[in-house]
C-alpha cells in the first residue's frame, strides 16, 4: 500500500506555506500511488519522491528557492528565481526526477506540449505562452 505523507513531513524538510496548499499538491501527488505500488517501490523511496514533488510544487508556487536570508533587525530574504525546463526548474525536482526510477511522479508534473503554459510577468499580471 502506498505511503501517505502529511503537511507536517513536507515541512519537516524546511518547506513553508499554507496547510492547505501542501495538502493539494499531496493529493495531486497521490494519484502517483498505483504506479509505486505496481513497480513495488519502498516505503522510504515513496516517501522522499512525495516530499521532493510536493517541495517542488511549492517552491515553484511561491517563486523561487531562498538563497539567503537574514535576520535580527535587519530582515532580508533574496530568492533563486528558477531557471531551466520542466521537473528541473528547482533542485527538489531534479532530485525527484533522479529518484523516481519509474516515473510515476515525474510524468504527473512534466508539462506536456499540448496544454498552455502560464507565467508571471510581474505583480498582478499574467501570460499565456
Amino acid at each position: 500500500m502506498a505511503v501517505t505523507i502529511t503537511a507536517a513531513d513536507v515541512q519537516g524538510y524546511g518547506i513553508t506555506g499554507a496547510d492547505a496548499m501542501i495538502d493539494g499538491y499531496i493529493a495531486l501527488v497521490a494519484q502517483a500511488d498505483t504506479c509505486l505500488d505496481k513497480n513495488k517501490v519502498p516505503d522510504e523511496t515513496q516517501r522522499l519522491l512525495k516530499i521532493n514533488a510536493v517541495a517542488h510544487l511549492m517552491t515553484l508556487a511561491q517563486g523561487g528557492q531562498i538563497r539567503s536570508q537574514s535576520a535580527p533587525s535587519g530582515a532580508s530574504r533574496s530568492f533563486a528565481t528558477p531557471t531551466g525546463q520542466g521537473i528541473e526548474l528547482t533542485n527538489w525536482g531534479s532530485m525527484l526526477k533522479t529518484l523516481d526510477r519509474y516515473g510515476c511522479i515525474t510524468s504527473l508534473l512534466e508539462n506536456d506540449k499540448e496544454r498552455p503554459m502560464v507565467m508571471s510577468v510581474g505583480p498582478g499580471r499574467r501570460r499565456s505562452c
